[in-house]
């Protein structure tokens, strides 16, 4: 709805003439026809008041229709801008100014244009938002993704399409998400001329994240509108940030997003327009243009990024230095990007003395921190927002010694039934804090740290009851998946299963065996080795300790089809 219709509908919703009116704003009659009729642009804001008051508008309506006129306002002043090739950004001056300037990120001072009606309009100023933060000095890699969001763009520019573009960069903590975005959003900033809007929507926050209601407040004060036409939360105040949005070119970056309600009240409903969100959950419940997930950098870009952060001259004179470092990082850019500046802080530092430093993994996550920057503060953000038993299982998964784990082995770790593990498991993969490949999960090298320094911290007799129900439950599991391989044992389907089984966990079995020699249960040790070698026989090949046949597919029932312990009820 445009400004004149809305003046003439609740003009004739009240009962009142155009005469009427003019009298009680103390108006023109020419000036209220002009302005129903749209001929006039550029209401001047005392006028559009004394209309309101006129009017005897409720709250709500008052509010959109001051909010329309700037609208209106708006409007007039880009055509005049057009036609006199005026320049489009301006700044009010004084302590308005400066409230804008913190608001919006734009300039303290600029050239004011007059803007005036027949009741005499004031020199009125023009204020698109520059919001965008300043970018990383040294981003590296990422130019899949990169280019996914600039063609994207592109497409806008061409013709936009039926909705806005919605795009949902995600993936664990400290993997760059927003530097990518920020970045990006730079570059293709010339494609959205009626501004940028930024919001931090402190998803990972400790006090939590922001209201929504907050963020449209202060999305709605960057696009000029005065507190005093802001509605109150709820749909009025997601209406208008809508209504002022709907024919504008913008791109809004969402920083650090809880969930889909969040984002969902925020996105424009119009093609113009483009939202980049930043969030360490895919939020599966938007309707995304395009989800980009975020990983680990490659081990070329990896080295890049040092190299970049510390010179490359002082990379060259270590090159298996940087390798080893960039191992101790798990390829992570946050843990890169502090490395790299203690480095660069510390000038009489080689390479090789970081990594001495850093090699002793009880002190790993300790030593990742330069300045605000904190590796195990990354993480820790996510770890408070799981449920109890949800990090239970993370904490009680860092015990198992082998590169990846199922559901059900992370449920024996923690005690709890396989179900609500797998639930777990899957909290945590969306939480960043897991990997996965078909039904297998794995840890980042130092999110397993993290996980057994909250073990360590939190469960009160330490690591080592997660620790006995692993390798006990493992011992068991082995057991009986061996024993189907009697001559006289089940069919072969039960076979298969069991021995999909045993090469599925082959690098956690060994480990298990000897810790049990290690703790003494070398009942469970001998049983478990006479009903290996039974299986090995019965697979007519031969093969080293603890090492299973190589071959057969994943496994297609459950362990409690297979006849194989599984924990507790």
């Amino acid at each position: 709805m445009e400004f004149g219709e809305m003046l003439r509908d609740l003009r004739r919703g009240g009962g009142l003439s155009q005469e009427d009116l003019a009298e009680a704003s103390g108006s023109s009659v020419r000036t209220i026809r002009e302005l129903e009729r749209g001929r006039v642009r550029t209401p001047h804001r005392r006028t559009v008041q004394v209309m309101a008051d006129a009017l005897q508008l409720s709250d709500a309506q008052r509010g959109q229709f001051l909010a329309l006129a700037r609208k209106e306002r708006f409007a007039g002043a880009d055509i005049r801008a057009a036609r006199t090739r005026a320049p489009a950004t301006v700044a009010p001056s004084g302590a308005a100014t400066r409230h804008h300037a913190s608001t919006t990120g734009e300039p303290e001072s600029g050239p004011r244009r007059s803007t005036g009606d027949q009741d005499g309009q004031v020199d009125q100023p023009v204020r698109i938002p520059r919001q965008l933060p300043a970018e990383v000095p040294v981003l590296i890699g990422r130019e899949k993704e990169s280019s996914a969001i600039h063609r994207l763009s592109e497409q806008i520019t061409a013709g936009p399409g039926r909705s806005t573009s919605l795009v949902i960069v995600h993936g664990p903590p400290g993997v760059g998400k927003t530097s990518l975005v920020i970045a990006v959003a730079h570059q293709i900033s010339s494609r959205f001329p009626d501004g940028q809007l930024f919001a931090d929507l402190r998803g990972m926050s400790a006090t939590g994240p922001t209201p929504v209601a907050d963020v449209l407040a202060e999305l709605l004060r960057s696009l000029a509108v005065p507190d005093a036409a802001i509605p109150p939360p709820g749909a009025a105040r997601d209406g208008l940030l809508r209504t002022l949005l709907r024919d504008r070119r913008v791109l809004i970056v969402l920083d650090n997003a809880f969930d889909e309600a969040q984002v969902r009240a925020l996105v424009p409903a119009n093609a113009r327009s483009m939202v980049l969100v930043t969030c360490r959950r895919p939020l599966s419940g938007l309707d995304a243009t395009e989800r980009l997930r975020l990983d680990v950098l490659s081990r070329t870009d990896a080295r890049r990024m040092l190299g970049a952060l510390i010179g490359r001259r002082r990379a060259d004179a270590d090159p298996s230095g940087v390798d080893r470092l960039v191992q101790l990082c798990g390829r992570l850019p946050l843990a890169l990007r502090v490395a790299g500046n203690r480095l660069a802080s510390r000038r009489d530092w080689s390479v090789r003395q970081l990594v001495d430093r850093l090699h002793g993994q009880p002190h790993r996550l300790s030593l990742l921190t330069a300045g605000d920057l904190d590796v195990r503060a990354a993480f820790t953000v996510s770890y408070r927002q799981l449920r109890p038993l949800t990090a239970a299982v993370f904490r009680s998964a860092a015990v198992i010694a082998g590169a990846d784990f199922d559901a059900a082995l992370a449920a024996a770790a923690a005690g709890v039934h396989v179900d609500e593990a797998t639930v777990a498991c899957e909290e945590l993969l969306d939480a960043g804090l897991l990997q996965s490949a078909a039904d297998r999960y794995s840890f980042h090298d130092l999110v397993r740290l993290f996980a057994a320094e909250r073990l360590d911290d939190e469960a009160a007799p330490g690591r080592g009851p997660a620790h006995e129900r692993a390798v006990r439950w493992l011992l068991a599991h082995t057991q009986r998946a061996a024993l189907t391989f009697r001559a006289d044992a089940t069919a072969d389907s039960y076979r298969r299963d069991a021995r999909a089984w045993l090469e599925r966990e082959a690098p956690n079995r060994p480990m298990a065996v000897r810790d049990a020699a290690r703790h003494g249960w070398h009942t469970d040790v001998v049983q478990v080795t006479k009903t290996r070698d039974r299986y090995f026989d019965a697979t007519t090949q031969h093969h080293p300790a603890g090492s299973p046949p190589a071959g057969s597919g994943p496994v297609r029932v459950g362990a409690q089809d297979q006849g194989v312990p599984h924990p507790r009820r």
